[in-house]
């Protein structure tokens, strides 16, 4: 049944984001293929400079409108599904209420990955291509010179002697802390949802008040698991701390970063489980 509850809330919740992601596809295909023409070379022609300023302010613009989209579907979705009129038709379907709840978080994480995936190629095709431009050399030979120089920094002793622990652990932590931050940021918007939800009145006011005090919170969480390994970093050369104590601290902060994933995921469940109060 989750399958099926996936597949419905992806393309409910498709419609803005793709938008956005075609709208940026366009304003970046349009500014590569300004760098792989003549155009910036007519830079002193005034209509030229208008319609760069304009294409790369609603570029701009386009990437904020990306990341915001997603964000603003991921709340909207939640609350108009579980705690308006539809929660009644919601909470009546013959599946669990965990299903429904991982059903939008799996969705919501889903299409930020595809936004941030987009975002990271649109941003490095544009420089990619920009500083082919400046460089004057061809596309592909640039690409060939760049990666021929990215094997050689990553070959470098430097490089190997500066990274205490093994590079692919750092890659796989690196993942799990991407992985559990890209849960923690929507499950941070469906907990203030929920907690606002206690509110008898004005709900939404109560989700914006949860927000700030959530974040304080959390805030004051990190700073307490983060304090001993900024002073660790700051009084001792970070090249006299063992691998083991490096590690130490990476798996804090992942198992922090999990533990408070978990924690929300518990009090959004508990609350449309135990106290649901729907409008």
């Amino acid at each position: 049944m989750l399958k099926k509850l996936f597949k419905q809330e992806f393309k409910s919740f498709s419609l803005a984001p793709a938008i956005a992601m075609i709208l940026l596809a366009v304003f970046t295909i349009i500014i590569m293929t300004t760098f792989m023409t003549s155009f910036w070379d007519q830079s002193y022609n005034i209509f030229v400079e208008l319609f760069s300023g304009l294409i790369i302010l609603a570029y701009i613009f386009t990437l904020a409108a990306v990341s915001i989209c997603i964000t603003i579907c991921t709340a909207v979705r939640f609350y108009r599904n579980f705690f308006t009129d539809e929660g009644y038709l919601m909470f009546t379907l013959p599946v669990k209420h965990s299903e429904l709840l991982l059903s939008k978080i799996l969705v919501a994480a889903c299409w930020r990955l595809i936004s941030t995936v987009c975002i990271c190629l649109s941003i490095f095709g544009i420089a990619f291509i920009a500083v082919a431009y400046i460089a004057d050399t061809g596309i592909v030979q640039f690409f060939q010179e760049f990666f021929d120089l990215f094997t050689e920094l990553i070959s470098m002793e430097w490089m190997q002697e500066y990274f205490i622990i093994p590079l692919p652990l750092i890659l796989i932590w690196l993942l799990l802390m991407g992985i559990c931050s890209l849960l923690f940021d929507i499950l941070f918007i469906h907990t203030c949802i929920c907690v606002g939800q206690l509110f008898h009145k004005h709900k939404i006011g109560g989700a914006i008040i949860s927000y700030f005090v959530l974040r304080f919170v959390i805030r004051i969480f990190r700073q307490l698991i983060t304090l001993p390994i900024s002073d660790v970093y700051l009084y001792y050369d970070t090249k006299s701390i063992s691998s083991g104590t490096w590690i130490l601290f990476m798996s804090v902060s992942l198992l922090a970063t999990a533990g408070m994933c978990f924690a929300m995921y518990f009090i959004c469940h508990y609350i449309i489980t135990r106290k649901l109060n729907l409008d």
